[in-house]
């Protein structure tokens, strides 16, 4: 039997736990402000620069806000300033892009199949009038409106599914997908085929086959995947108007 030597915490990791623990247990709240690094050194008893280097550590996690000049804050702990900085990492290693739509089609295609008995007649319908108004903005080439739609249908599934952990996880994966979507929006081939396959999800939808809706939400979302990789093997540049942040 093999034992391995306990490896000792640095302080600064210490006290990053401790206010993690202090933000988990409610003692501080979104919005809140830290008290001055050494009033935190002495009520940790321990020193300023493990303080510092911890405040450090919890703003890269967007867990702790520093404002120069006013303090540090408890940020607002929603789902996209906690994502925000892992959004930045996946901008800065494009190659991590495929792993992102590995995870949507997974996310994405089991709440497909909890939706499809969940969506209420008036909101199928809503779907169906969504593909038809995007197929129009296709036609007059407005790629704001087909943005939107886009979107709304994502989002209308994923609200239906009424499971809000799977809600909150399709959230965090849309986020960080933000890089990939500046792109797949401009993409001809991603166009055209988005659409028919919305309608096929649709189609399913409003059948209430779950089997089929799911299989039709992986089938599209991995036509995006090779639609986008093809772009990229081709050498294509990302475009200039990369600061729009949503799509397919």
């Amino acid at each position: 039997m093999k034992f391995e030597a306990i490896k000792s915490r640095s302080v600064s990791e210490l006290v990053a736990q401790r206010l993690i623990d202090m933000i988990r247990k409610g003692q501080l709240v979104a919005g809140q402000q830290l008290p001055p690094e050494r009033e935190l050194a002495v009520l940790f008893d321990v020193g300023r620069p493990a303080v510092r280097e911890a405040i450090r550590g919890l703003s890269l996690l967007g867990l702790v806000k520093i404002q120069q000049g006013e303090g540090n804050f408890i940020s607002s702990l929603n789902v996209e300033d906690l994502i925000e900085p892992l959004s930045l990492l996946i901008d800065l290693h494009f190659d991590q892009i495929n792993e992102l739509f590995d995870a949507r089609k997974i996310i994405e295609g089991g709440i497909t199949r909890l939706a499809c008995e969940r969506l209420t007649e008036a909101e199928i319908e809503r779907l169906r009038v969504n593909v038809d108004e995007a197929r129009a903005a296709l036609a007059r080439n407005d790629h704001e409106a087909i943005r939107h739609l886009d979107i709304e249908l994502h989002q209308t599934i994923i609200n239906a599914c009424g499971n809000v952990y799977l809600q909150r996880v399709a959230q965090s994966i849309s986020l960080l997908s933000r890089k990939s979507r500046t792109i797949t929006t401009v993409i001809p081939s991603i166009l055209q085929s988005t659409f028919d396959d919305h309608e096929h999800i649709v189609r399913a939808l409003a059948e209430r086959n779950p089997a089929k809706a799911s299989e039709a939400m992986y089938r599209h979302l991995d036509h995006v995947q090779k639609h986008y990789n093809d772009y990229q093997q081709a050498g294509a540049t990302t475009p200039a108007h990369t600061n729009q942040q949503e799509s397919v």
